[in-house]
């Protein structure tokens, strides 16, 4: 009978007894509430670079049109490109490639496109916690070619 008064202190049974059940249902809640953090936490830095990249491609886009040959562009856009770079906080200089060409299917159009790689960005530390983003980003603009 003695392990049974164990059970009987204070007037309640040992069923009854709820100092632990705080710490097993954070136990229970906590990893979930994790994974969900990381989740929006990689999401939202995804999705900021993926902005910011869009921003940056628009912007070499614009630069670009004041070239009248492919190489003129291609300079104009890489020169944009850095100077974003250098007042951005998010990408480090050198870390985005930009390719100015001729749309294959369109002769009047040419394409500016801005590729990141997101290994980069950081958010590869909850690789095993959630289901991860692209490695790749990229950005495309498509400009027509004006002028007389």
């Amino acid at each position: 009978m003695g392990w049974l008064q164990g059970f009987r202190r204070n007037g309640r049974s040992g069923l009854a007894c709820r100092r632990g059940s705080s710490a097993v249902e954070f136990a229970l809640v906590a990893p979930v509430l994790l994974m969900l953090f990381a989740g929006i936490t990689a999401f939202g830095i995804c999705l900021g670079a993926a902005h910011n990249l869009r921003q940056i491609a628009a912007e070499a886009a614009r630069a670009s049109i004041a070239g009248v040959t492919d190489t003129e562009r291609a300079t104009l856009a890489q020169t944009t490109v850095n100077r974003s770079l250098s007042s951005g906080a998010m990408f480090r200089p050198g870390s985005i490639a930009v390719q100015v060409g001729p749309d294959p299917n369109d002769a009047t159009v040419y394409v500016v496109t801005v590729t990141l790689d997101a290994a980069s960005l950081g958010i590869n530390v909850f690789s095993k916690l959630i289901p991860m983003l692209p490695n790749v980003l990229r950005s495309t603009i498509s400009v027509r070619k004006g002028g007389l």
